[in-house]
């Protein structure tokens, strides 16, 4: 497209009209205002791509026990959302483990991905938490760029919302959230449908994802976001399937909202009566509001810390003044691909082919590459 655009959303949707059948090498495309294709672009002078720096392993200051797998040990088995795949260990004993891959390849991900796998990593096994697997490490320098933890086949609450929603699994939502907030001080910042899965084979409700999740009392914590909030929330949309009082900014969610019938989804299965799970809500609250209060994680009788996200040695950068070319050292988070090919540095590249052109029986590599049947 050849005019200024004011946000990316058009360019993004003429985009993916056309991403499935562009080349591997094709880094830059110019389609007219109605997103007709004109041209594709290999010269690298046209190449825009940013690989991020990734931080090198010894910056996690591993807990005991926690493993690695390369990247290229991984095979895609579905591609979930963005940057979250479903994977299985390439060269684990049969029947290998189905593992959802979390990573990054864009640097504004980077500390999403870091606090998510360092304090998820270092929370204690917990049967309401979905357990930890390994950290992933590039082939190239073994750096982290990203996680693994354990899929688990029941889904989630917003995904699977056929099945009958039990009062035990509230209760085992509230048990894991004092859990994590009154003995860990930690507030997950993120309690929704999205975040839950039930575990068949156990038949448990599970939190995951901690890419949100704060030290309680840090500036990082969000007191709009708190966790009692999120609970109440979330049994009131699994219960109404009422998703708009969530639809506004955290600050202008209120319990005194939820203050009112909750009038049951005719499609929604409840194994009790909507009365005892408000009941148990209710008497929730006030424990938490009567109860040992943790204003400072420190507080917390077996709080947790992790590393802060680390940052890549300054860099050489060259400006050029009217008095003519200025060396800098700058911090740089991200570093332009043609760059550092032309310097002969390795690449990681993450170009994968389109699930719509594998063809039956075909397997492949979280690198991108074909697994080649021995």
């Amino acid at each position: 497209m050849d005019e200024e655009l004011e946000e990316a959303d058009p360019a993004l949707e003429h985009l993916a009209k056309h991403v499935d059948n562009l080349a591997p090498d094709v880094v830059a495309i110019h389609v007219s205002p109605e997103g007709a294709l004109i041209s594709t672009s290999t010269r690298p002078e046209d190449d825009e791509t940013f690989c991020p720096w990734y931080p090198p392993l010894g910056t996690i200051e591993r807990p005991d026990g926690i493993g690695t797998i390369l990247r290229s040990d991984l095979e895609e088995l579905d591609r979930l959302g963005p940057m979250v795949d479903l994977v299985t260990p390439l060269r684990a004993p049969e029947p290998r483990k189905k593992l959802v891959f979390k990573y990054f390849f864009v640097e504004q991900r980077l500390r999403f991905t870091w606090e998510d796998a360092n304090i998820w990593m270092r929370l204690p096994k917990h049967p309401n938490i979905v357990p930890f697997d390994k950290i992933v490490v590039d082939e190239i320098e073994g750096a982290f760029v990203g996680f693994t933890v354990a899929y688990i086949t029941g889904g989630t609450l917003e995904d699977n919302q056929s099945r009958e929603f039990k009062l035990k699994w509230l209760t085992q939502l509230i048990s894991v959230v004092d859990d994590l907030n009154l003995n860990l001080g930690i507030s997950h910042q993120d309690v929704a449908p999205r975040n839950l899965v039930v575990d068949d084979s156990t038949d448990s409700l599970m939190i995951f994802d901690f890419n949100f999740s704060a030290h309680i009392g840090e500036p990082e914590y969000d007191e709009s976001r708190n966790d009692v909030k999120g609970v109440f929330f979330t049994l009131y949309e699994i219960i109404t399937r009422d998703d708009t009082l969530r639809s506004v900014q955290h600050e202008q969610q209120n319990l005194s909202d939820l203050d009112k019938d909750w009038i049951k989804h005719p499609d929604v299965r409840l194994d009790r009566p909507v009365s005892e799970f408000r009941q148990v809500l209710q008497e929730w609250l006030e424990t938490r509001k009567t109860g040992r209060q943790v204003a400072m994680y420190t507080e917390a009788p077996n709080f947790i810390n992790w590393p802060t996200v680390p940052e890549p040695a300054p860099s050489e950068v060259i400006y050029e003044s009217e008095n003519g070319p200025i060396t800098k050292m700058v911090v740089r988070q991200s570093f332009r691909r043609t760059k550092l090919v032309k310097q002969g540095k390795p690449v990681l590249s993450w170009e994968r082919p389109a699930q719509s052109k594998l063809k039956p029986g075909q397997r492949l590599l979280e690198t991108g590459e074909y697994i080649q049947e021995s």
